[in-house]
């Protein structure tokens, strides 16, 4: 037994390794095709993604692990992925690969360090399930936590972005042309708000209608402020009205929530810091009453009652 440690501690280490790397590395040929072609750096980000559209390498160990996982997925769930920038139709097999994944290794290399053979039976029973349940557990953290880092940074460039759809609806360009223009001038501002523009005019000369198209975007990111612009949007088309005094407005109103925002942000700040500073008032008076004290009651422990 003790001459099989070594061999697999080794092979764990290098899979750990190999995930990582391919995981986090970049891709010079990339960044030099897409230099010399002219593309922009969501573009590199989008055919980087840890998702592509044939998987090699760990990737596809993992889709094949969880192809056979894989059942039916609902809307639902598939929205998820969608909400945190991964379209392919392979990510919920990736997914649920890297989930079971890590639901067996986490266990089995941590059956191999030799401080837990030492544990009593239950901390070992208690302390395997705990990293199984941390392995099952993890990859849809990360997924959620993605899929609201995601909105967040899209609800933070979306002001400025109406702002600048205002003075190009306003300088003559319909809504598919300078929703295009503002992906490309966001590419660097905001990647992940110039790729959801951006595909709007994709659908359009694709043959979907601008409604279909704009509510497609709602869908896709599911942002509340992106939800209420594209309904201005579907009913300024259906009615015929004003799109860019529609667009002012709500751009005034966008730009008013924003400034409640941070003013809410402002105030919940100082109920947020009213628990540390209690602690370090507590441990200050701890470091200079402590000394007093241990004098204190030195002194009087040898007096005689």
């Amino acid at each position: 037994m003790e001459s099989a440690i070594a061999p697999l501690a080794f092979c764990c280490v290098f899979l750990l390794v190999l995930g990582l790397t391919s995981v986090i590395r970049s891709r010079p040929v990339d960044r030099r095709l897409a230099h010399l072609s002219g593309k922009s750096d969501a573009a590199v980000v989008e055919s980087t993604s840890l998702v592509q559209s044939k998987e090699t390498g760990l990737l596809g160990f993992f889709h094949r692990v969880g192809s056979h996982a894989e059942t039916s997925e609902p809307g639902q769930f598939r929205q998820r992925f969608i909400h945190a920038g991964f379209r392919k139709p392979a990510a919920p097999a990736i997914f649920y690969g890297i989930r079971l994944t890590l639901a067996l290794g986490l266990p089995a290399i941590a059956g191999l360090v030799p401080i837990v053979w030492g544990m009593p039976t239950i901390h070992q029973i208690g302390l395997l399930g705990g990293l199984t349940t941390i392995g099952y557990l993890a990859p849809s953290f990360y997924l959620d936590a993605r899929g609201r880092r995601r909105k967040a940074a899209i609800t933070r460039a979306l002001p400025d972005a109406l702002d600048l759809l205002v003075i190009c609806v306003e300088a003559g360009l319909g809504i598919n042309q300078g929703l295009a223009r503002v992906a490309m001038e966001f590419r660097t501002k905001s990647p992940d708000l110039a790729l959801e523009l951006g595909m709007v005019g994709h659908e359009t000369r694709a043959g979907k209608t601008t409604t279909d198209a704009l509510r497609a975007l709602s869908t896709r990111t599911g942002v509340t402020d992106i939800s209420s612009l594209v309904a201005l949007l579907v009913q300024t088309e259906r009615f015929g009205t004003s799109v860019a005094n529609a667009l002012r407005v709500h751009a005034d109103a966008m730009r008013v929530r924003r400034m409640q925002y941070a003013e809410e942000r402002a105030q919940v700040a100082t109920l947020k810091l009213i628990l540390p500073s209690t602690m370090i008032f507590v441990a200050l008076l701890l470091i200079f009453l402590a000394p007093g004290m241990y004098n204190f009651i030195g002194a009087f422990s040898g007096i005689p009652s």
